[in-house]
């Protein structure tokens, strides 16, 4: 059984919120070094590129092994063992010689990162259901969210101090504290008699891949992801080749699009216990296909000023705010299997939808406002349709 555990306490909302924002950090703090690192290697920024590439498929990939162990021998071993492997990953990153190990590094990187996001996951739902786990929950997202802001920010100021092997040091030493503190002040979450000791690890994924409310919200989570990586990864070129704005410029106003997701994020688990997970969900959903009409009808006949999309840009950013607690408490609670294994393969299926997105960007003309719209309308319009097939099979 889940909950009747009282209240989530705010340090338990800090040491989630920490643990999962290792691996936002290891991704932004050394953005601002990707030059420098591709002249210390002397290749091009491809190469450099290829690095944080690495690091998000072993994000992706480690996400259903390590919530399958958490299932079967408890939560602290697997995220101990991840927590040691980003230690050791970061350590090896400072003292890479050369491209290739530095990308081999951040893939190992990646799958130590994985540990906290996964297994902090996993013992929310060990501890608490519904609107406490969705405030925990929303909680965590608020400490995520602060990472891209400030985490480029701090990356720049640190570069003025050290060098790019510094930031994998640091990134080492924040490891060192979150393993201790998990030592020292995390207890289990998943007691032996909740484990599942000859875990049929086919069936389990078999039973959640088979599962219409599992896989709805999975995909409401991923689309919710999609919002803010889809946009980041267009606007750089359409800030500054479309609207003519310089890199700082265009830098103040991500970091105001991600400060609106994260208060949207904080009024999520109360709209969610007033209005119920797929209702929010469906009036957000809507909200926000009326506002990409509107922009869309408005690109094609006028030229959209910067202030009229940057108003678009915030209000979406706030509805995803909105969309990404319920769809991921929601996706859990409909996992009849063990929380380890669902909050693996959430996490797996919601990095895919979010990169096929971002590489779908990739492919659209990027200095346009028209096609960024229809990619993020037509997210919200999915969203809709799960939650009215999701609504059918209910009332069937």
């Amino acid at each position: 059984m889940t909950g009747g555990q009282g209240e989530p306490s705010l340090a338990l909302g800090i040491a989630f919120g920490f643990l999962s924002s290792l691996g936002p950090l290891a991704i932004d703090l050394y953005l601002p070094a990707m030059p420098g690192m591709a002249r210390s290697f002397a290749v091009d920024t491809g190469g450099i590129q290829r690095t944080l590439s690495a690091f998000f498929l072993g994000l992706a990939l480690a996400q259903i092994p390590l919530g399958t162990l958490g299932d079967r021998y408890g939560r602290r071993r697997p995220l101990l063992g991840g927590l040691t492997l980003f230690i050791l990953g970061s350590i090896a990153c400072a003292a890479a010689t050369s491209l290739d190990q530095l990308i081999l590094c951040r893939f190992l990187q990646g799958m130590g990162a994985c540990a906290g996001t996964s297994s902090v996951r996993a013992m929310i739902r060990d501890r608490f259901n519904g609107h406490r786990a969705a405030k925990l929950m929303a909680f965590t997202f608020l400490i995520i969210g602060i990472s891209p802001v400030l985490a480029p920010l701090a990356g720049s100021v640190l570069l003025q101090m050290m060098s790019w092997r510094g930031l994998f040091a640091l990134l080492a030493g924040g490891g060192g504290i979150a393993l201790l503190a998990v030592l020292l002040f995390l207890p289990e979450s998943l007691p032996p008699e909740r484990r599942i000791p000859q875990l049929p690890m086919l069936a389990s994924y078999r039973q959640l891949l088979t599962s219409p409310a599992f896989l709805g919200w999975t995909m409401v989570a991923g689309l919710g992801t999609t919002i803010p990586f889809a946009f980041v990864t267009a606007a750089p070129f359409l800030y500054t080749q479309g609207f003519g704005l310089t890199a700082h410029q265009y830098s103040l106003l991500l970091a105001l699009n991600a400060g609106t997701s994260i208060v949207a994020t904080q009024f999520a688990p109360t709209m969610m216990r007033r209005l119920g997970a797929r209702r929010l969900v469906t009036v957000v959903a809507l909200i926000a296909i009326g506002a990409s009409a509107l922009m869309a009808l408005t690109s094609v006949s006028l030229a959209v000023s910067i202030a009229a999309f940057q108003l678009y840009a915030m209000l979406l950013f706030a509805l995803a705010g909105l969309v990404l607690t319920p769809a991921a408490i929601s996706a859990l609670d409909a996992a009849a299997g063990g929380a380890g294994a669902a909050a693996g393969l959430l996490g797996t299926l919601q990095l895919a939808i979010t990169a096929l997105a971002s590489g779908a960007v990739s492919l659209l003309p990027s200095m346009a406002v028209l096609p960024l719209t229809l990619l993020l309308g037509g997210s919200f319009t999915l969203m809709a349709l799960v939650m009215l097939a999701l609504g059918r099979r209910q009332a069937g």
